[in-house]
């Protein structure tokens, strides 16, 4: 495959975006930027429903060449490749079959690749530096911290253990939809030389992590964002979260330091902090460190402070700054940090003077991820929203000026409707403004009616961005009639950590105000909608919501549950990561006072009231809020002869 890119404004199509379409449609990774800045490596996933099978390829794209775009790696089913490195201009290092292999760019797709390592177990976050020729990965072994040992010991079990079981002496026994496995996840570190045209591992590989207790990255979603590797190659970063009996309902994680060489034991530098810390990176000169450091304890959603870590010292940068930023780069000079932060229903790029702290907005528009520097003037990025998934990007940093690099949907989006969201404003609870997005139906006329597709999300601190999803997608909606309304209401990131915190023992409160106000004021708004026709929608908290919607009010004529709480107490028995309910209603359900804020927002208290019919949909391998959650609220219409379906997925998770 080769193209070229041909900019067009967005047009909404006549075809309608299916569930089908949107599953097929490639999902692009971030980009990895060669040494010299002129090409860039990345992966795609693509799904095909007639096999129900994936296959993911490396893309080459050309920034210097007209954007060309071509397969680095064949669309051959069976290939897995991902996680792109390069190893100098010409040469990119990739995973498959969690093994490290070499592909030559200029070699064509067809041309083959060779293993680079063929360590005894798979390995995975792959980075590499170039100044100390050094491979970084992660791997997960047992105590002992060895690769062939784990390698043994799985051998071992699989052979001589005839039971199942599991045994467990502190909390958790299982983080999202895993049970805790006695390996862990350890940072190596390995050099590689060239030898003859072909590279080479150089050496042994050197556990940085052995004999010190501490894992990285971190389960369930760690991954190379958890360490960095020093411009010189001489020091790793790392963040570890604490490992003492309390980790379930503490959210305490430690940044810390540790040379390349091997056999020192990290340093912790950040000793005090009670709160999360996430993102460490190095500065461009290597003199610097930023990470991002949450202050409350047991508290997930508190806002992230930007750090500087420098010469044993630490200071916040911009902490005035009321968002939450969630990718941190440095300019090439220390001068600058580049951030990208949700506002106002938006992912933004964002400039910080590290001297003045003077912010800018660089990139103002739908969602940004996966920041590189090509020099000091021009970022690289992907880019996606609500009408299209994701595409790389670049942006002139002086004059913000966007030239898009890559069309990787335009043939299957080809005359698809993907209605342009519209945005809504009005006053919530107390009086506080509160935001959302409303999209029109395929086919759209204002002299008809719609129904009204009304979806909650999740979190409950979390947003709806103008962001593509493949999870939630409202445009699936749209494309199948309904007009769409989804907000922001209290709880909610991107429009100051005052709204995020006012959700804290108020679940049922604000938030349902809001959403009814919000409701109101699209009705009011448009006439379009058909009032008689209103469902209501939502996962996670969405489905806490549902139910809560259930006993409160019969507004709405259908609801949809997915995966969401049915009671507030026995959710906190049941779920995993309990710093979570404990901070949201103020402690264990045992304590009088916080039980009595488990009891006041508990739907379960409100069932003599349901009226309306219900979806509930719930899966197996939800250990965040488990499949007997789904189980009761569907017990409950049954039982009161409401119509009900009930969705079970045996081996879903709570996405």
């Amino acid at each position: 495959m080769a193209a070229t890119i041909v900019s067009a404004a967005f047009q909404p199509g006549s075809k309608p975006l299916t569930p089908e379409l949107m599953l097929t449609l490639a999902r692009p990774s971030a980009a990895s930027l060669s040494p010299n800045g002129r090409l860039a490596v990345f992966s795609a996933s693509r799904y095909y429903v007639d096999t129900n099978k994936s296959i993911r390829n490396l893309h080459l794209l050309n920034l210097a060449d007209n954007n060309t775009l071509s397969d680095l790696t064949p669309q051959a089913p069976g290939t897995n490749h991902d996680n792109a490195i390069w190893l100098d201009d010409n040469h990119v290092a990739f995973l498959a079959g969690e093994q490290l292999h070499v592909k030559a760019v200029n070699a064509g797709s067809d041309s083959e690749s060779y293993a680079l390592t063929s360590f005894p177990v798979g390995i995975s976050n792959v980075k590499f530096n170039r100044a100390a020729n050094l491979i970084v990965f992660t791997a997960a072994v047992y105590a002992d911290g060895s690769l062939q040992g784990a390698k043994e010991k799985d051998e071992h079990t699989k052979i001589a253990k005839k039971d199942t079981a599991l045994a467990f002496d502190t909390l958790m026994v299982r983080h999202w939809d895993e049970f805790i496995q006695e390996k862990k996840n350890n940072i190596f570190v390995v050099k590689i030389k060239k030898d003859g045209k072909r590279f080479a591992v150089d050496g042994e590989a050197i556990n940085l992590l052995l004999n010190t207790g501490l894992e990285s990255p971190m389960v369930p979603f760690g991954d190379q964002g958890d360490y960095d590797i020093s411009p010189d190659g001489q020091e790793i970063v790392f963040v570890s979260k604490i490992n003492t009996p309390d980790n379930a309902w503490q959210t305490t994680t430690h940044i810390y330091t540790v040379p390349t060489k091997g056999g020192v034991a990290p340093k912790n530098i950040n000793p005090e902090n009670v709160g999360a810390a996430s993102h460490p990176v190095y500065s461009s000169t290597g003199k610097s460190i930023a990470y991002f450091q949450m202050l409350k304890p047991q508290y997930e959603a508190d806002r992230n402070r930007i750090v500087v870590y420098k010469n044993g010292e630490s200071r916040f940068v911009a902490n005035d700054w009321d968002r939450s930023p969630s990718s941190i780069l440095f300019d090439s000079k220390d001068e600058h940090i580049y951030v990208t932060a949700e506002d106002q229903g938006h992912v933004k790029i964002f400039q910080i003077n590290l001297e003045t702290e003077f912010i800018e907005a660089i990139v103002s528009k739908h969602s940004q991820s996966g920041l590189s520097l090509i020099d000091d003037s021009t970022l690289l990025y992907s880019t996606a929203s609500l009408t299209t998934p994701s595409d790389i990007h670049t942006v002139d940093i002086k004059t913000k000026t966007i030239q898009r690099r890559t069309d990787v949907h335009a043939e299957m989006l080809a005359n698809v409707y993907r209605a342009s969201p519209e945005d809504i404003w009005f006053k919530g609870d107390h009086d506080k403004d509160i935001h959302g997005f409303l999209l029109k139906p395929i086919g759209f006329d204002s002299a008809k009616k719609y129904p009204l597709a009304f979806i909650v999300h999740g979190g409950p601190q979390s947003a709806f961005d103008d962001n593509w999803s493949t999870r939630w997608n409202p445009n699936i909606f749209a494309s199948a009639g309904f007009v769409v309304v989804f907000l922001n209401p209290t709880g909610s990131t991107g429009y100051g950590q005052e709204l995020t915190d006012a959700i804290n023992n108020n679940w049922g409160g604000s938030p349902y105000i809001d959403l009814m106000k919000g409701l109101d004021h699209v009705l009011e708004n448009h006439a379009y909608i058909d009032q008689d026709r209103v469902a209501a929608l939502g996962a996670s908290y969405g489905g806490y919501m549902m139910n809560w919607i259930n006993g409160h009010t019969d507004r709405f004529n259908c609801l949809v549950n997915h995966d969401g709480i049915f009671d507030t107490k026995n959710g906190f028995y049941n779920t995993e990561e309990l710093y979570f309910p404990e901070h949201e209603y103020g402690g264990v359900p045992w304590d009088p006072k916080a039980k009595e804020n488990y009891e006041r927002w508990n739907p379960a208290n409100f069932v003599q009231n349901w009226k309306t019919p219900t979806l509930v949909i719930h899966s197996d391998k939800d250990y965040r809020l488990p499949v007997t959650e789904g189980l009761a609220t569907f017990t409950v219409l049954q039982r009161k002869s409401i119509p009900s379906r009930f969705v079970y997925f045996p081996d879903e998770n709570h996405w």
